[in-house]
């Protein structure tokens, strides 16, 4: 009866909540059902707005202007290449 809910926490809890009595434990076990796709749905909502949130604070990052710099080479070719400012800079 008991391998309606999904998750082992709500099925423990199940075992823990039942009694002598079927008409109670099919409202209990009811209950948990309800209770435990609310849970699933807040705990998937949850995950995926903490992913978004995640992915944009990582490209709220102002755009980045670099100056390309164009070389003309040996052979009468040129070469466009991105210096980096700054030593630390890391070119990505």
């Amino acid at each position: 009866m008991d391998n309606k809910l999904k998750l082992n926490t709500f099925k423990e809890l199940y075992k823990s909540l039942k009694t002598p009595f079927p008409p109670i434990n099919f409202l209990i076990l009811g209950m948990l059902i309800g209770l435990e796709n609310r849970w699933i749905t807040f705990k998937t909502e949850q995950t995926v707005d903490k992913a978004i949130t995640d992915y944009m604070a990582e490209f709220d990052e102002p755009d980045k202007i670099y100056n390309a710099v164009v070389e003309e080479t040996e052979d009468g070719g040129f070469t466009i290449g991105y210096y980096p400012e700054e030593k630390n800079e890391n070119i990505s």
